[in-house]
């Protein structure tokens, strides 16, 4: 469907890259899988995600036996990550869509009150803090929630084009040109994509993160319009255009 791809978490959180080139190191009766990429950074990164998938940064000179060492070196540093987003998986929250509990929109809670329609109109308002949910079927969590999801749809829409614009303000001077088209699409596992059309479809859940969370993600679907792969030219374009992408992208993971 698309030449690249910002991972999203479906269930539990996910790694934001695609898989371009994986490796597998064994110690023991263990073995470490790894996304590995390279960009011009000067030393070797290792991260592990909530999705439990690990990625290493290479400097583009490195040999592969120079990054194992380093990988194996950090096995068991890496193995305890792992176990700790295992726990945190099983504590994902299950929401059912009833008066007191909090949603996000922006990257900001907000209480649900959930109510028989006033006027026989169902609908959904934010004000004074609260999601006030008018709904004709007030104790169908799945009624419930499908107002919701329409409403973050409807808001999405409307905010992603707004950002849209100001991030083409931002990359222009760049040699970045104008996506034929932004889409607001739902995809299990990805936050946004560009297409090989030359698309950008951007996941409606993103409007329940911060702005700046948004920006990162509209500005990393830009720069594959110059650099379709996730190469070192494409991350030597992103930290120019962005040189705290880094932290807006750990901040993106980081919400539940």
């Amino acid at each position: 469907m698309s030449s690249s791809a910002l991972q999203k978490p479906s269930s539990s959180q996910s790694s934001p890259l695609v898989h371009d080139n994986i490796q597998t190191i064994e110690y023991g009766t263990t073995s470490i899988q790894f996304n590995l990429s390279y960009s011009s950074r000067e030393t070797l990164e290792i991260a592990v995600y909530p999705d439990q998938t690990v990625w290493v940064t290479a400097p583009e000179e490195s040999s592969l036996d120079k990054i194992y060492e380093k990988v194996r070196h950090r096995r068991r540093w890496i193995t305890k990550q792992i176990k700790h987003f295992d726990r945190f998986e099983n504590e994902q929250i299950e929401f059912e869509y009833v008066s007191g509990e909090t949603h996000r929109y922006l990257g900001k809670q907000y209480r649900l009150k959930v109510l028989q329609p006033e006027n026989e109109e169902e609908s959904v308002k934010l004000k004074r803090g609260y999601f006030f949910i008018h709904s004709k079927q007030k104790g169908n969590p799945k009624h419930v929630k499908a107002q919701l999801d329409a409403w973050y749809r409807e808001k999405a829409e409307e905010k992603f084009r707004d950002r849209l614009q100001d991030c083409l303000d931002m990359v222009q001077k760049y040699g970045i040109g104008k996506p034929n088209e932004l889409k607001v699409y739902h995809m299990d596992k990805r936050w946004g994509s560009f297409t090989a059309s030359g698309n950008i479809l951007l996941n409606p859940d993103l409007i329940k993160h911060p702005v700046y969370c948004i920006d990162y993600v509209i500005i990393h679907e830009l720069c594959h319009i110059k650099h379709p792969q996730h190469d070192s030219k494409f991350y030597d374009l992103l930290k120019k255009v962005l040189p705290d992408w880094q932290k807006r992208k750990h901040k993106l993971e980081g919400y539940k």
